[in-house]
């Protein structure tokens, strides 16, 4: 169920309830028509006796509603005899009655009331059998099953149009998101004039969004001040040690590991301050023919390419040089003989694949090694250098073009990455 979007989940739902229904509504509803009924023939019964005690010999009972459903018997109370000339007695019950014993097979199923006129002169028996409204039922059952079916239909109509309504600020804002490069720039959703949940979270990713921006502009600002403010004491501790090489009586092997420790610390400033940079570049965006920057950037290298595909990006020629140059210097750092750069359609997108075969990278690590300054264990990074950094970078890139960047094993043994544009 995890990978069902919520209108499914919620038609799905919906489903299995109308259809557990199914076997219980119709049975509802029919109790409900045989009471409702059977309250309508006490109704009628009763206006019926009225009628009768007033005016018995000139009611037609025939044209009374519902007749077929009562039977009516008026007797002459001196002689005890059935006056049949105004009595009357529905066919449907014909069966059930003994016309000779003048009784029902079963009283106990008759619903009657007793009484005489008002000129005391006959007795009236008025009634109906307590089978009448069931079988008045039993024949609207399939009626009440395509009821119950026309209401489901109706219902899984109105929640698919009110889920779309309901949701559809979400898809907007979705289709929004996926643009926004909170990073480098300050963008908010549109607000939903409702105080609903969906409201409500529309208001707090829009707070969100804030707040990374500002920590984002805060991160940058501190690496730039600090990279520029600890350049001057290096320049000068460097200039101190080639004063002190010139003196005799210093200890050489304690300066050149000093200034090596020096050189270290002005590498990992560039570092930051490239890290920084990489989605700035120079110049503008543009049209560029991917294959022939691939094969400058491995010119004078023992880089194999598989040109199976021509690729052209709309990008920055300085930003995409400077992925390439960290995605295959990695592969280079970590290889056992060969690195392969290839490109190819993977997934219905133009990418390129950049593999190596050397030992690789754990799986459980695969998202870690693009977080700045992380390295994996001395089995991969051993002998190998580097800050830590270079995958940072390329992430930085691949997000702010709206690329995709997956790592892998390669069929050669070690680490594979394709960019998708």
């Amino acid at each position: 169920m995890k990978r069902v979007g919520i209108r499914s989940k919620i038609i799905l739902l919906t489903l299995l309830i109308l259809s557990g229904g199914f076997f219980v509504a119709p049975e509802v509803l029919e109790g409900v028509a045989e009471v409702r009924y059977r309250r309508t023939l006490e109704d009628g019964r009763a206006n019926l006796v009225e009628a009768l005690e007033k005016d018995y010999k000139e009611l037609n009972l025939r044209n009374t509603p519902r007749s077929g459903d009562y039977f009516v018997f008026i007797y002459d109370k001196q002689s005890g005899k059935l006056i049949r000339e105004y009595s009357f007695f529905p066919p449907r019950l014909i069966d059930d009655y003994n016309l000779a014993k003048n009784k029902f097979a079963n009283e106990n199923d008759l619903n009657f009331i007793k009484t005489e006129s008002v000129d005391k002169k006959v007795s009236i028996v008025i009634g109906f059998n307590e089978s009448t409204p069931k079988n008045a039922v039993k024949g609207l059952e399939r009626f009440f099953v395509l009821s119950y079916l026309l209401a489901s239909i109706f219902v899984v109509l109105g929640i698919l149009i009110s889920t779309e309504i309901a949701l559809r600020p979400v898809s907007r804002s979705i289709k929004k998101i996926s643009k926004f490069d909170p990073l480098n720039k300050m963008e908010k959703l549109d607000d939903v004039k409702s105080n609903d949940e969906i409201g409500k979270l529309i208001s707090t990713f829009n707070s969100l969004l804030e707040k990374v921006h500002i920590s984002s502009i805060s991160q940058k600002q501190f690496i730039s001040n600090a990279s520029h403010e600890l350049k001057t004491p290096l320049t000068s501790l460097k200039l101190q040690i080639e004063k002190l090489k010139k003196q005799n009586n210093t200890d050489e092997k304690t300066l050149v590991g000093i200034e090596e420790d020096v050189i270290e610390i002005q590498s990992i400033i560039e570092a930051l301050l490239i890290l920084e940079t990489s989605t700035k570049g120079g110049g503008t965006d543009g049209e560029i023919l991917l294959n022939e920057l691939i094969k400058k950037t491995i010119k004078d290298t023992n880089v194999d390419f598989k040109n199976n595909l021509e690729i052209i990006v709309d990008s920055n020629q300085e930003i995409l040089k400077l992925m390439l140059n960290n995605l295959i210097g990695n592969a280079e750092k970590f290889k056992a003989n060969k690195v392969i750069i290839s490109t190819e359609i993977v997934d219905k997108a133009p990418s390129i694949i950049i593999e190596d075969d050397g030992v690789g990278i754990h799986p459980e690590n695969y998202d870690l090694i693009f977080t700045p300054f992380w390295q994996e264990d001395e089995s991969r990074t051993r002998n190998v250098g580097g800050k830590g950094l270079g995958l940072s970078i390329v992430k930085n890139i691949v997000s702010k073009y709206g690329w995709k960047i997956t790592v892998g094993k390669s069929d050669l043994g070690g680490a594979k990455f394709i960019v998708s544009f």
